[in-house]
């Protein structure tokens, strides 16, 4: 069982669940650059364990380990787990390497798909904030796709909110990321009961829930709160008058109702953007003016990679023999990919901003038209194409999301806002 294993041990076997496999991750930096990704294995003593596979190991494994299969695994180098970023029960974990063998096995009813210690929505209101728990609901709603830009990297970030209700008639924002923000529609489509192992509680837009590396989520887990939730759902629960935690503020993939709309003159009456986070608001605003003549166009030239590290959004170079250069993948491409970025203006019948707009806000803007496409157009002259373009932009009503936020600008106090 998992927990007789120790770092003094040469050989070892281990039989159980893989119950989380996290995203593959990548690193570049003065030691050198590579990737790896982690699971966590549970066994039937109802012990877990956290396994990470690096480099040429990550990737021979990625696709063949799957989350809820039960298998053997044998050869490693286990050492003492951090618990600061480790919160499997066994106090090691393990290292894969080449002498790692994995070979799956049937199904083990004596293995549970995962040990759960729920909380009931209803009960976060009055729980700390960054409190470490598990939910299980139903998910109800689905939001957009939206992507932030991540301060260290200067990567966009996917991610999406998914409104989870229980039967403690409260539901909730869960916050996904990356992968699993990009799936979620397919994978929570029909209001599946869900549990979550390891979210983090947030006070963020009143009471929300972020995924973290860590976090395991499984749909319709065989165990009893499932079939108790469901069916209180179907019952009532569709109908039912539930109390919403995640009010107030809330982030890019909320719309507010029309009550909470405020306008684009709260920016300075209330002074946002001057807190530790960074404050939210929608408002109605007419689109009044387009920065669209930077040099090189309203975009930048992005990788063409579709895949991780770099997802078409990070920022390539071009070299001098005509090919373009990105530093996160360290590949050379023929072609790069444009995304577009550029600021506006919004303007309501209280007062007007400057607003900056990334590339999945500014294809809606200019309905559907591509980065790509419209830098065609400039390279074969059609200037009046790109120019009706932007022109047909304006004057547009929207209601905007958007997050405020003060920033140092040399010796100046800055507040910038981002359009969602």
């Amino acid at each position: 069982p998992i927990s007789q294993l120790n770092p003094y041990q040469n050989k070892w076997t281990i039989k159980g669940r893989i119950t989380n496999k996290g995203d593959m991750r990548t690193w570049n930096n003065a030691k050198g650059e590579g990737c790896l990704f982690s699971i966590d294995i549970l066994d039937a003593s109802g012990m877990d364990i956290r396994g990470t596979f690096f480099k040429e190991d990550a990737q021979k494994w990625i696709n063949v380990v799957e989350v809820d299969r039960v298998y053997t695994f044998s050869g490693g180098r286990l050492k003492v787990a951090n618990p600061q970023w480790n919160k499997c029960k066994c106090q090691h974990e393990i290292t894969f390497d080449r002498s790692t063998d994995i070979v799956l096995c049937e199904e083990d009813a004596s293995i549970q798909q995962n040990i759960f210690e729920f909380r009931q929505i209803g009960e976060l209101e009055s729980m700390e904030p960054d409190t470490i728990m598990d939910l299980i609901g139903v998910v109800t709603a689905i939001s957009p796709v939206s992507t932030i830009t991540a301060k260290k990297s200067g990567q966009e970030l996917a991610k999406c909110e998914l409104t989870v209700m229980d039967d403690s008639e409260s539901q909730i924002n869960v916050t996904l990321w990356g992968d699993k923000a990009r799936s979620a529609e397919n994978d929570y489509a029909g209001c599946p009961v869900t549990a979550f192992k390891g979210l983090k509680l947030s006070d963020y837009g009143g009471r929300s829930c972020g995924s973290i590396m860590s976090t395991a989520i499984l749909k319709s887990p065989r165990i009893p709160e499932t079939e108790r939730i469901r069916a209180w759902f179907d019952a009532r629960g569709s109908n039912a008058t539930v109390k919403n935690l995640s009010t107030g503020g809330g982030g890019a993939g909320r719309v507010e109702t029309f009550e909470g709309r405020k306008t684009v003159s709260a920016i300075k009456d209330e002074q946002l953007g001057y807190n530790e986070k960074p404050d939210w608001l929608s408002f109605k605003a007419t689109v009044s003016f387009i920065k669209k003549d930077k040099e090189g166009g309203p975009w930048y030239p992005a990788c063409p990679n579709k895949e991780e590290p770099c997802r078409n959004m990070c920022k390539v170079i071009s070299t001098s023999d005509d090919k373009w250069m990105c530093e996160k993948c360290n590949q050379q491409y023929d072609k790069c990919t444009r995304r577009y970025i550029f600021s506006l203006t919004l303007s309501d019948n209280t007062s007007t901003c400057w607003a900056s707009v990334f590339n999945d806000q500014a294809e809606v803007l200019l309905q559907g038209h591509k980065a790509d496409e419209v830098e065609e157009w400039l390279t074969n002259g059609d200037y009046n194409k790109f120019e009706e373009l932007f022109d047909d932009a304006l004057w547009g009503d929207f209601i905007v999301k958007a997050k405020v936020k003060s920033e140092q600008v040399a010796d100046e106090q800055r507040v910038k806002t981002t359009a969602y």
